[in-house]
């Protein structure tokens, strides 16, 4: 599945609280695409949602430090 089509999916699903389903596109998705900074923080977010605060953290640390990598890429 392509990131910007499993991120629409799981958004999609997350707004009719269908968190599981939602978190279970997204991790579909980060097999193929493990360092994707927003699949990342997109499944960090609904961890939260979920009441699952501990998978939530290195999920979004990870998103962010994969975001500043992909920055620092691009600028150098």
């Amino acid at each position: 599945m392509k990131v910007r089509s499993a991120l629409e999916i799981s958004e999609r699903l997350a707004s009719w609280r269908m968190l599981d389903d939602a978190s279970d596109v997204l991790v579909r998705c980060l097999d193929d695409h493990p360092f994707h900074p927003k699949l990342l923080q997109s499944l960090g977010r609904i961890r939260l949602k979920q009441g699952r605060p501990d998978e939530a953290a290195p999920l979004l640390e990870q998103a962010l430090a994969h975001h500043r990598l992909m920055q620092g890429e691009r600028v150098g």
